[in-house]
């Protein structure tokens, strides 16, 4: 498809209410002409649009049908970029440029509002008590998986075994889970990559991403910054990778024996 149809479906799907584009749907999938095209949008104002629609389809050489499909998607496409909110989220000096999100407050209220699943992935925990607190309430809540690095498969990267720093509620109705040593790719001197990541994600709608750990500097001294995606695809496709991962048995139960 040609990059000026393209754009003219851009604009068309931006700027046309949802009955205007049911109305060219069905016409460029049912219509004969481009005079039938036209006709089924209401208004000189929208049919301008659809009347820009007709010459790139005629331009490009594309069959009625075609477009109708390239419309629909177009559509899809756009709802969920509509549905989807992203916030700054930030720990540090602040400044009028933007307004922005406490780390602990996004992240405490990403996990206060998990009702089905929730998933926290984490290199380090230390000194966060309220986090531990809320993870505890989650889990009366809803199913909990914490991924951490883990002291016996960090290679030395951690000295304690961060699952600890969480408290005996956590540990017991949570699934804590590692990235075991032999899932690592050998990054020389004897030693394997890191469980570095940090992000959380609630029921597959909210996603927090973020370079700060689970550590009290980080979410009261440090500056870390991230981002809390709300609504869209992409909570829902990472929730989906990282259950894959624990389904594939790449991140493990905490803890767990090596066949």
């Amino acid at each position: 498809m040609s990059e000026p149809l393209v754009e003219a479906i851009g604009r068309a799907v931006e700027s046309l209410p949802d009955g205007a584009l049911d109305a060219l749907e069905r016409a460029f999938r049912d219509g004969p002409s481009a005079s039938a095209v036209l006709e089924a949008v209401p208004t000189d104002a929208y049919r301008e649009r659809a009347r820009a629609l007709v010459r790139a389809q005629e331009e490009a050489g594309v069959d009625g049908p075609a477009v109708a499909l390239a419309i629909a998607a177009a559509r899809d496409r756009e709802r969920v970029a509509r549905a989807q909110r992203v916030s700054v989220v930030w720990t540090g000096p602040e400044t009028p440029a933007i307004a922005m999100r406490r780390t602990d407050q996004a992240l405490l209220e990403l996990i206060a509002m998990a009702r089905h699943r929730l998933i926290v992935v984490s290199f380090a925990v230390y000194k966060v008590p309220e986090v531990a607190a809320a993870l505890a309430a989650a889990c009366r809540e809803c199913e909990v998986a914490i991924v951490l690095e883990s002291e016996a498969e960090s290679g030395g990267r951690v000295t304690y075994e961060m699952s600890q720093a969480l408290g005996s509620e956590v540990a017991q109705h949570a699934t804590l889970y590692t990235w075991s040593s032999d899932q690592r790719p050998d990054v020389g001197g004897g030693k394997r990559a890191s469980l570095h990541a940090k992000c959380a994600v609630a029921d597959g709608v909210r996603l927090l991403v973020s370079s700060a750990n689970l550590t009290e500097y980080a979410f009261t001294k440090n500056i870390e910054l991230g981002l809390l995606v709300e609504g869209g695809d992409v909570p829902a496709r990472v929730q989906s990778h990282l259950e894959a991962l624990i389904a594939g048995n790449v991140l493990r139960p905490l803890p767990y024996r090596r066949q």
